[in-house]
């Protein structure tokens, strides 16, 4: 199943967790969720360190479905979507102020990457890091680019397909693909 990622601010690092799954976003719950958990969604995020988990203090009901609820990251966890947290349910929470927001220290660049940017090297870098798309108005369009072997090279499109291109579009942190 596809899923995806994202702050509901499109333009900065810092807003509410939301996921992609079942073909429509919800809200990630704060239930039990620690500072290694909002660390790993602003990295997978592009965003850098994370800053804050803030909270909410609107009452009221949510108006969507809320995903995931008691997301919990641990030192064994180099990606969110390894972290452990109760089984997807769009009633995760019901309530507001159970809704993830969070503060990342980066800022999403607004084009590619530097040609050899530093993480490919280190071997923290999650799958997202590897990959990249360049030439395009954004870091979510262009072609695609994969870090081997110590350096970027272009991914063919022979045999290409919708498919490939959403497993990429997902690895890039950038929604479904168009």
């Amino acid at each position: 199943e596809f899923v995806a990622l994202r702050l509901e601010n499109k333009n900065s690092c810092s807003g509410r967790l939301q996921v992609f799954y079942n073909g429509t976003w919800g809200s990630v719950c704060s239930n039990s969720m620690t500072f290694k958990t909002v660390s790993l969604a602003c990295k997978e995020l592009g965003c850098g360190d994370a800053i804050s988990l803030d909270p909410f203090p609107i009452y009221g009901t949510l108006s969507g479905p809320a995903w995931l609820d008691h997301v919990e990251c641990g030192e064994r966890n180099s990606s969110f979507w390894q972290c452990p947290s109760n089984p997807w349910n769009p009633q995760s929470c019901t309530d507001l102020r159970d809704e993830t927001y969070i503060t990342c220290q980066g800022k999403r660049p607004e084009s590619a990457p530097a040609l050899v940017p530093t993480c490919p090297n280190s071997t923290s870098c999650t799958d997202r890091e590897k990959i990249r798309a360049v030439g395009g108005e954004s870091g979510c369009s262009g072609r695609v680019e994969v870090w081997h072997r110590g350096s970027w090279g272009t991914v063919c499109d022979y045999s290409w397909d919708m498919l490939d291109a959403a497993v990429a579009c997902r690895q890039l942190g950038c929604g479904p693909a168009v």
